[in-house]
């Protein structure tokens, strides 16, 4: 037995009111949601941190760009990656049929904790994985003994 989810909305645009054209735009929508369209408009790399217990890492993945297409940047205790995956299309007489990969500019950011040593702080991109190491210090405790007379 076979379940088929039906979606009203859909059924009446493709029965009574649309062309086909407009029709298949539809079917599109209602059956993939937004997630298609945002597809082709938004990139944004997949993320992962890991903890050890001197260091964190965080590992980005960026297919398709070289190091010198990459930015990090370092503000007060805020580190950011930005860049911009192109879309390579040197012959401006092809046609694309489908494109399914993301392409645009990015930037993620992350707030770094306290005891990072922000001097040390190393990258390196190797196979289309981004991969920083952010260093741990042991924080100091800042108190003082107060004497009482």
């Amino acid at each position: 037995m076979t379940l088929i989810k039906m979606n009203p909305a859909r059924e009446f645009f493709r029965e009574r009111m649309m062309p086909n054209e407009v029709n298949s735009l539809f079917e599109s929508f209602f059956n993939d949601g937004l997630g298609k369209f945002e597809r082709n408009v938004f990139f944004t790399p997949r993320v992962d941190v890991l903890e050890k217990t001197n260091q964190f890492e965080v590992h980005l993945a960026l297919p398709g760009l070289k190091k010198e297409e990459i930015n990090i940047s370092i503000e007060k205790n805020t580190m950011t990656v930005s860049g911009e995956r192109k879309l390579k299309n040197e012959n401006k007489e092809d046609k694309f049929h489908m494109v399914e990969n993301f392409y645009g500019k990015f930037s993620r950011s992350f707030t770094l904790p306290e005891n990072i040593d922000t001097t040390k702080i190393e990258g390196a991109f190797e196979d289309g994985m981004l991969s920083v190491i952010l260093p741990k210090v042991e924080l100091k405790q800042n108190t003082t003994k107060v004497v009482i007379k």
